[in-house]
Formats: structure tokens, sequence, C-alpha cells
């Protein structure tokens, strides 16, 4: 069983930031300020839990663009091949980016650094399901030796289950529940959508019905809610301009080119008939001498 269970409601902390990732409501606003906050006063490590396509992977990239003066980031989307040894040339990595040899520098060296310049550093590892069995317990004993590291695993319920048994030290772990959407939250975040231009939805298109259909087949995950009205492609939108309007273009062309040819045949029938009555005119035999 993790730690300690903290919900949105756990902890009152006000909002007063605003985010280049801007999350769907007020809730995820409160629980991105509770992982601050858990991330600043304690050294526990903490997972980000909820169901595939909740928003965790939102909220870490939330917090990341929030940069903290005191704080560096060692972010792993992917850690399928992750190994322990792989994960501390990361760090090194992360910290020393212009290192050219990885292998030259210690971890101990990396976390020296970081105490000198007074930082912590915020270890995120996204997909945490598919590390290897005995991984997460690595990572927390070396959390365990530098206090400079805070770690957030970011894992859906059954991957938390299975790494309760393979990895019993993430039971030391605080969790952080990300909940489903509200409908009424649902309807909220339909509208935002809707607001955005290059979606397949406006909000003249929003109603009761439409609201619960979405309700009931997303039961309020983000992800699945976006699925159904995906964003149109702007290059896709421009190839499409362009097209529309070199084809108006060569309309106008033809057009042009066709009225330029109406009038200039008009103009040649008119000049030869007038010819044609001048000439008969002028070899009338019954016209005085």
């Amino acid at each position: 069983m993790v730690g300690n269970a903290y919900h949105i409601n756990r902890l009152a902390i006000s909002n007063k930031k605003n985010t280049s990732t801007k999350l769907i409501n007020e809730d995820r606003t409160k629980t991105l300020e509770l992982l601050r906050h858990l991330l600043s006063h304690s050294s526990q490590p903490l997972v980000i839990c909820g169901q595939d396509e909740i928003g965790k992977s939102t909220l870490l990239k939330t917090l990341q663009e929030q940069t903290m003066a005191k704080w560096s980031y060692c972010m792993i989307a992917n850690p399928a091949d992750l190994s322990f040894e792989k994960l501390q040339q990361a760090i090194i990595q992360e910290i020393n980016p212009n290192i050219k040899n990885k292998h030259s520098q210690s971890i101990s060296a990396v976390f020296q650094q970081l105490d000198r310049q007074h930082k912590k550093l915020i270890l995120m590892i996204d997909n945490a399901g598919l590390l290897i069995p005995g991984l997460i317990n690595e990572i927390l004993t070396l959390a365990k030796q530098y206090s400079l590291l805070r770690v957030i695993f970011v894992l859906n319920h059954h991957e938390l289950d299975l790494k309760s048994a393979s990895d019993t030290a993430i039971n030391e772990a605080s969790l952080i529940e990300i909940p489903a959407l509200s409908e009424a939250q649902c309807t909220e975040f339909l509208y935002q959508i809707a607001a955005d231009p290059q979606t397949t939805i406006t909000a003249n298109d929003i109603n009761d019905e439409l609201i619960s259909i979405v309700y009931q087949d997303t039961q309020g995950i983000p992800g699945q809610i976006l699925a159904k009205f995906p964003r149109i492609d702007s290059d896709l939108n421009h190839t499409k301009s362009l097209k529309t309007l070199v084809l108006a273009v060569l309309i106008l062309i033809i057009l042009a080119l066709c009225t330029q040819w109406f009038s200039n045949s008009d103009y040649n029938i008119k000049r030869i008939a007038l010819t044609k009555d001048i000439n008969t005119t002028l070899t009338n035999p019954n016209l005085p001498e």
C-alpha cells in the first residue's frame, strides 16, 4: 500500500500562477500546486496515479514548464530499456549537457555540484510501469542516499499494483490521484475544445444530448474526449487554402482570356459587315457619275 494518498482537496493551496500548458480545470491546477508543495517540503517519493489518458503526462509537462530557480529536471518519457546505469548517465547529461564523456563524471560528483548550487533535481519517470522489476527499488535507494533528489513515478492503478509487489520500496511513496472529470467538468472541457478554431466542434454544437453522449462514451477521460474532436492539421489547412487560391487564380485567368476572345471576335464581325456595306456602295452601277 502506498504511503500517503493525496486528493486535490487534501491540502488547501492557492493558485496564483498561470501555466504555458493550460490545465483543464481548477482541480487540476490545485493538484499541480499540491505537487509543487510536496516537492518543496518533502523528500518522500511521489506517485502520480490515474487511468490512461487522464492527464498525468500533461501534469508533468506543466510542472516542468513552471521553471523554478533552484530546481533542475530530468524527464524519462520511455523507460522500457532503462537500466540503473543508463539512468545515472541521463542525470549526468541533464545536469552537465556539454560534457563529452558521460562516464567521466560520477553521480556523486553531480550531486555535490547541485549541493554547491543549492539546487534540487526532480527526476520524473513517465510510463513507469515499463521499468524492469527491481529498478524502482534501486532508484529510491539512490534518492535516500542523495537528499537533493526528488522522484516522481507516473503509473496507472494496475501498474501500481504490480510494482507494489515487485518493488516494495514504492509503498513508501505518497500517492497523488488524478480523478476522471465529472459531467459538469466534461461540459466545461468541451467548451474549451470548441474555443480552438482548429477543432471539429464549435460552441453551437454543444447541447445536453452531446454532453450526455460524450460523458457516457468517455467516462470523463480527457484523452478520450479529445480523440472524439481531433484538431485539424494546420499544414493540411494551409495546403487546402493554397490549392483553393491557385484554382481561383486559374479561373480568373480563364475568364479574362474568354472575355478578351469574345470581345475581339465581336469587333471583327462588325468590321467585316461595315466593309461589305462600303464596298457594295462603291460598286453600285446605278449611282450617278
